[in-house]
């Protein structure tokens, strides 16, 4: 089997602590890596994220990063149609430097595909509420939703096209990859007696929506501009909600219909069915996806019409977020899908990676590239590592990505070559 690209990601504080050449060097060596990508905009989380402690950085034990800072320069008169304007790095040994660009210039020094991400958050959430509280998605009672910026606010959509934009014209990128969340999907309802004969519970999924977002002004604008009669969808939505957290609410009145719902066997299709509005709800949510993407798509390629636009994909049911991959494959030139598996044992047999990339595949169709990821984290083994591969090279896959160097030992690195030759694949030049 024959792929284009093998490709791991790198965080700057790796690079500022073991040093550009010595990650590029380790990930090609041990793993036949042909192209580096820098996570250029990070949300806040510890790394490494699966284990205590760094397996190589020698100069800390774990690192926690500040909330969604940039790590390479930009032109702020790029961002002249917007409020929200670029956050940098307050760390010493991080901020002055162009991260990118040092990445991006040892890449091709060793003839790698280089790329940056934007990952989930591209703005501090903290900043967001104090200052420009308007941007947040907003849940169904007009709450804030943490970490969710509104894509159909137009300062947040203008804010994301110029990162986009500014990164593609101004550094030496091949493709510019996103994670960055959609629409929240809310929590799955859950009971103990729901759902009992479905195990992945995915009316319970599809009813969490409901605790999702985003029902804010902005939303409102944009779908009666699209022909949608907002205020009866949303009155019919809040009805449905007090009927499915009865309970929770004390609601005496629809506790026993609750319960009959929650007892009974009912399909997704018999819920849509019943309540039009969800699924009008759904619907409106892709198409606000697919006109954000669209935009994206065009102010990269009005930068540089060569660069790859990749979505990262994160979610078990994107489609409950808004993202339809038929909707937006003329939108997207590839999509990584983000499955490890492997870091939890793979406890079922690689099942959802499986039907999570033909899912993917049936949407975007055959002509697109897929790329898709796995764990050498220390929680998986090299067995997991060269089954993983295995089983990758029977999806028709064009890519690998590594999920993530920064916290991968060189036994599961070394698995990853091992498993590409156990597998047969070929990286095509």
């Amino acid at each position: 089997m024959y792929i284009k690209e093998v490709a791991s990601s790198l965080y700057p504080w790796d690079l500022a602590d073991e040093g550009v050449e010595t990650c590029v060097d380790n990930v090609v060596e041990h793993s036949l890596v042909n192209s580096v990508y820098l996570v250029g905009i990070m949300h806040k989380e510890k790394r490494p994220l699966t284990s205590l402690f760094y397996t190589h950085n020698p100069k800390r034990k774990f690192y926690l990063p500040e909330d969604s800072r940039i790590y390479y320069r930009m032109d702020e008169a790029n961002f002249k149609n917007t409020p929200l304007k670029p956050l940098y790095s307050n760390r010493d040994f991080l901020n002055g430097t162009d991260w990118l660009d040092e990445l991006t210039a040892y890449g091709r020094k060793k003839n790698l595909k280089t790329g940056a991400e934007i990952s989930h958050t591209f703005f501090d959430c903290e900043v967001a509420k104090k200052e420009f509280p308007d941007v947040l998605q907003k849940n169904i009672h007009g709450g804030i939703i943490e970490r969710h910026f509104c894509c159909n606010n137009d300062h947040v959509k203008e804010y994301m096209k110029a990162i986009f934009y500014d990164t593609v014209k101004n550094h030496d990128v091949d493709f510019i990859q996103t994670c960055m969340m959609l629409f929240a999907t809310g929590e799955p309802v859950k009971a103990p007696w729901f759902m009992e004969n479905d195990p992945e519970n995915k009316v319970g999924a599809l009813l969490g929506v409901l605790k999702g977002g985003c029902f804010c002004g902005h939303c409102r604008t944009k779908a009666m501009q699209m022909g949608y009669d907002w205020d009866a969808m949303i009155h019919e939505l809040k009805g449905l909600e007090q009927l499915v957290y009865a309970t929770a609410y004390h609601n005496l009145d629809a506790v026993m219909d609750n319960h009959v719902l929650m007892g009974s066997d009912l399909l997704e299709t018999g819920l849509l069915l019943e309540f039009p509005a969800l699924y009008q709800f759904l619907e409106f949510r892709a198409k606000s996806i697919q006109g954000l993407f669209r935009e994206i798509n065009a102010a990269i390629k009005s930068a540089n019409p060569h660069v790859d636009f990749r979505y990262n994909n994160y979610l078990k049911y994107p489609e409950l977020a808004g993202l339809d991959f038929a909707k937006v494959k003329d939108c997207l030139d590839s999509v990584r899908d983000s499955d490890y598996s492997e870091q939890t044992g793979a406890q079922d047999r690689f099942r959802r990676k499986r039907n999570t990339l033909l899912k993917i595949r049936r949407g975007i169709g055959y002509d697109k590239d897929l790329i898709a990821a796995f764990a050498p984290r220390p929680n998986a083994t090299p067995e997991l590592i060269r089954e993983s591969i295995k089983i990758l090279s029977t999806l028709g896959v064009d890519g690998l990505s590594l999920g993530h160097y920064d916290g991968a030992t060189f036994e599961l690195l070394d698995a990853v070559k091992q498993g590409m030759y156990e597998a047969g694949i070929v990286i095509r030049k």
